[in-house]
């Protein structure tokens, strides 16, 4: 609102008062941003700002119609949500493997592999886990509305958790994943491990929300159905497994990097 101000006066010498704010500034603000190269969603945040500075002017009688009703958002391109890319997987996993506890390696790898939710991964118990010579199943009691499903356990998952309960010390919690000083793991906790070993892999904006992301592109890759994408998740709705199917912005620089003529046979003169 600073920065609309700023320029409201600049147009035209008002101060910035819902009253001297019409749809034609709004508009020109919304052009403004658009020519400076602002994101469509900061654009429209930006909007949804004014229109609320504006709805104050209406509930306290300065003005009795909102200029920003008007005015459309910005349209956005929509992407898959961020996951990461095969290179970066293994510098996740190199970075964890080379400085992190079992313990760690554990979560990250059950995590890359299961694409199950951070407070489902802390709320994990040892009776929740069987195991057999090359696979197993995890149960989750309670997902996204109060729901519990099976997830299976492939073999890169189940080698890690057998050594992982192996060597887990003796506690009187019956929690699969405990903290350094035997209490209950957080998820404040997981999303520090995340990001410490994204850090040292020079991997920017990783979560672990960013790691479910990826559990679920890697299947949707692989040529696996949506309705068992959508069970593996706890999706109820397959819309909501179905943004996985919509091409990533590295998707895109692919496809179109397939179709570039070679340097070599090519050349500008």
């Amino acid at each position: 609102m600073k920065a609309f101000g700023t320029w409201l006066h600049e147009q035209s010498s008002e101060e910035l008062r819902p009253e001297n704010i019409t749809p034609i500034d709004v508009a020109e603000y919304r052009s403004y941003l658009l020519t400076k190269g602002r994101k469509p969603a900061s654009i429209n945040r930006v909007l949804i700002s004014i229109c609320t500075f504006c709805n104050w002017g209406i509930n306290t009688n300065q003005i009795a119609a909102n200029p920003v009703r008007e005015i459309m958002t910005v349209k956005q391109q929509q992407l898959s949500p961020k996951a990461l890319d095969r290179k970066e997987q293994l510098a996740l996993m190199r970075a964890v493997q080379r400085d992190g506890s079992l313990r760690d390696v554990t979560i990250i790898t059950l995590m890359l592999h299961s694409g199950i939710r951070v407070s489902e991964l802390v709320d994990i118990e040892l009776d929740d886990i069987a195991l057999s010579d090359r696979s197993g199943w995890l149960i989750v009691r309670e997902g996204n509305g109060k729901k519990q499903r099976k997830i299976p356990l492939n073999s890169t998952v189940s080698q890690v958790l057998k050594k992982y309960l192996n060597e887990k010390p003796d506690a009187y919690d019956r929690h699969l994943f405990l903290s350094q000083k035997s209490g209950l793991l957080t998820t404040r906790a997981v999303q520090y491990v995340v990001e410490k070993y994204a850090y040292n892999a020079k991997l920017e904006g990783v979560s672990p929300h960013s790691l479910r992301h990826t559990a679920a592109k890697n299947l949707i890759d692989q040529g696996i159905s949506l309705d068992k994408v959508a069970m593996i998740l706890g999706h109820s709705n397959l819309n909501v497994t179905a943004r996985y199917t919509i091409p990533t912005e590295r998707d895109l620089e692919s496809a179109l990097e397939k179709v570039a003529w070679e340097k070599k046979s090519y050349q500008y003169r």
